[in-house]
């Protein structure tokens, strides 16, 4: 009895520690949530404009030859890039597991297609890709909590070259886009080659006020870089926003499991002291009774 009432003392104390971890992860996660969330907010305004500036130049230059619109492929076997956000640690629930299941559902659909080749940003995809032997870009090395508009700048100059040099046909992103605090959707999106009706819909004109120089195409080649910059920031924004707001809901109920565990454990505890007590009562009765 004695050895048994001690193992779940044992076991309350262990799972309270537990449970000051996961309250304090849940504050921590929360705090940096606000902030990266303010942050967002404060660089929308200028990314919106950009994808405005997008619109008219489309708009312009949809009507030439440009390889932006039609691609860089010529011949041989066709190669796609895809930049696949996802966290740098676990203790998220499903988070992660979502982000790769769909790095493979789009693996599956474009290797028909040509060579695939992952730039993953996050430790965890990087690790899962390579490790089970999935072509990844050499000497990218990006972390989600690192996100900033430099690294954002450095990213799409990467990518948009490779597109240029005919390394890479074809480019897509795979990020998480925060719904609510418990609800977070993955979404698979292509940024190259563009597509224009993504651009233009049916009420929009272009602007016959704007004059582009030398050509909207050659402004094009240089605002490019400022649009996938500002999807590439905002994608790894949001990834890294609904990774905290994952941590939250996961550590949020991984406390009130600690708690509703605690309080199965103290009525454990409590029976075996009231079987000791009861046991003790039995034995000092017993004893009056045999000296009588």
């Amino acid at each position: 009895m004695a050895n048994k009432t001690r193992w779940i003392k044992s076991r309350i104390k262990s799972v309270n520690e537990t449970k000051k971890i996961t309250r304090a992860m849940y504050l921590i996660s929360a705090s940096k949530m606000k902030r990266s969330r303010d942050r967002l907010d404060s660089t929308r305004p200028y990314f919106e404009k950009i994808n405005e500036f997008m619109k008219d130049l489309v708009v312009h230059g949809m009507q030439t030859n440009h390889i932006l619109f039609e691609g860089s492929y010529k011949e041989g076997q066709k190669r796609l890039g895809v930049i696949v956000i996802s966290g740098d640690k676990g203790l998220c629930g499903g988070y992660n597991a979502n982000v790769i299941r769909s790095t493979l559902n789009l693996y599956e659909n474009l290797s028909n297609k040509g060579e695939v080749i992952f730039f993953p940003i996050g430790t965890v995809g990087k690790n899962f890709l390579s490790r089970h032997g999935y072509k990844v870009e050499d000497n990218f090395n990006y972390q989600t909590q690192s996100v900033s508009v430099k690294v954002a700048k450095g990213i799409a100059q990467n990518v948009v070259k490779k597109y240029y040099r005919g390394d890479i046909h074809e480019l897509y992103i795979i990020y998480t886009k925060l719904i609510s605090t418990i609800k977070q959707d993955v979404v698979v999106k292509k940024l190259l080659p563009l597509d224009p009706s993504e651009f233009v819909s049916g009420e929009f004109k272009k602007d016959e006020t704007i004059r582009y120089e030398p050509s909207p195409t050659n402004v094009l080649d240089v605002v490019i870089y400022e649009y996938l910059k500002g999807i590439i920031f905002g994608a790894m924004m949001d990834s890294y926003v609904s990774e905290l707001a994952a941590r939250m809901t996961a550590m949020d109920n991984a406390t009130k499991s600690a708690d509703e565990m605690i309080q199965k454990l103290v009525l454990k505890l409590n029976r075996e002291r009231q079987a000791v007590i009861t046991q003790e009562i039995s034995e000092i009765i017993s004893g009056a009774a045999a000296l009588k």
